[in-house]
């Protein structure tokens, strides 16, 4: 059985991470808009279709990161309303939908942040050939 309140009280570190996943998001769409401003280079064209798919990544982590916030306060209404006694009655079940929901935006931003490293040293070693 889960108290009514726990999933209102993850609100507030999901808010931080949906902030942090906008700001990248924000960032990493002037990049591009800088990158596709006037005609590309071969190279140039190379990195903006790897940070158009970056963007995606974050796009997809940012609507599951919503879709869990939504289903946590619908998870607390529920428990506060129906006051279940049960391991598992309908606000748990949402509480363990909404956490997995909140795992795989993790697994989505871990593979955003491997790939970004990936994109910056291709662009180091482009722009410093020895």
């Amino acid at each position: 059985m889960q108290e009514w309140y726990l999933p209102i009280t993850i609100l507030p570190a999901l808010g931080m991470l949906i902030l942090s996943t906008t700001n990248q998001m924000m960032s990493l769409s002037n990049e591009i808009n800088s990158l596709l401003r006037e005609k590309c280079s071969d190279f140039q064209h190379l990195i903006s279709s790897k940070k158009l798919k970056q963007l995606g990544l974050l796009t997809r982590a940012g609507a599951l990161l919503y879709l869990a916030s939504g289903i946590y306060v619908l998870s607390g209404i529920l428990g506060a309303v129906l006051e279940i006694d049960a391991f598992y009655d309908v606000p748990s079940l949402l509480l363990y939908l909404g956490t997995i929901f909140l795992f795989l935006a993790f697994i989505i931003l871990i593979i955003y942040a491997f790939r970004t490293v990936g994109i910056r040293k291709l662009q180091f070693e482009n722009n410093h050939k020895l």
